[in-house]
């Protein structure tokens, strides 16, 4: 795990679950509010952390509907009950069918989760002194969602160092990840760092130049 600053936003990465993905802890280090961004697996660490330093969870974040980055929402949700578990309508029936959400596989147990808010393309989000930007990304999933904040960019399974989420799964479209990142994603300010669902951080400055499978047009 490693902790990254941005001014008062305090950014603590977990990796969780089977498939390795990174579980994001943000926090508004005056206010001590924060949120939790996908969590693959249920983690101890994390609470154990948040109690320590008295962090109050208002959100748990979800990205987009496959179990490798919800498998543990409703275990670690019953560690912070005032927090809502957000996510967009567009994977609705990701999470509540096993059959879509990939979990039998992952986990091998079938798994949903309750969405508390839905939550829209330009939609905003407070915790503490944080604005946080809701972007939907569809292309790897239909509700697939990034979050921004100014210099910051939780970008799920859309966008990875070189490279972009799968699209060979059901619901997935590579004309519209390579849209979502190309129209919303790379307008974004060149130095703004991407923390992606999986693997290391990157900038969109970078992958505009580098990026393989989407290189800026």
């Amino acid at each position: 795990m490693c902790t990254e600053s941005r001014e008062f936003m305090k950014i603590k990465t977990f990796v969780t679950g089977f498939l390795q993905i990174n579980t994001y802890l943000v926090y508004d280090e005056d206010t001590l509010e924060g949120f939790i961004i996908d969590i693959g697996k249920y983690l101890k660490d994390i609470t154990d952390f948040v109690k320590k330093e008295r962090i109050y969870i208002k959100y748990i974040i979800v990205t987009h509907g496959h179990d490798d980055h919800t498998g543990g929402v409703n275990d670690q949700r019953k560690d912070f009950p005032d927090a809502k578990v957000v996510a967009h309508k567009g994977d609705i029936d990701w999470y509540n069918d096993p059959r879509l959400n990939g979990s039998i596989e992952i986990s091998g147990k079938p798994n949903t989760i309750k969405i508390d808010e839905y939550v829209s393309d330009g939609d905003t989000l407070t915790v503490g002194n944080m604005k946080l930007d809701i972007i939907h990304t569809p292309g790897h999933t239909p509700g697939g969602i990034c979050i921004y904040t100014p210099n910051a960019l939780f970008s799920g399974d859309t966008l990875f160092s070189h490279s972009i989420g799968r699209t060979d799964f059901t619901g997935g479209s590579f004309e519209d990840i390579t849209r979502s990142i190309r129209e919303k994603l790379y307008k974004l300010p060149d130095d703004t760092e991407v923390y992606p669902g999986h693997m290391g951080t990157t900038t969109i400055g970078i992958e505009k130049k580098n990026n393989p499978f989407v290189p800026e047009l």
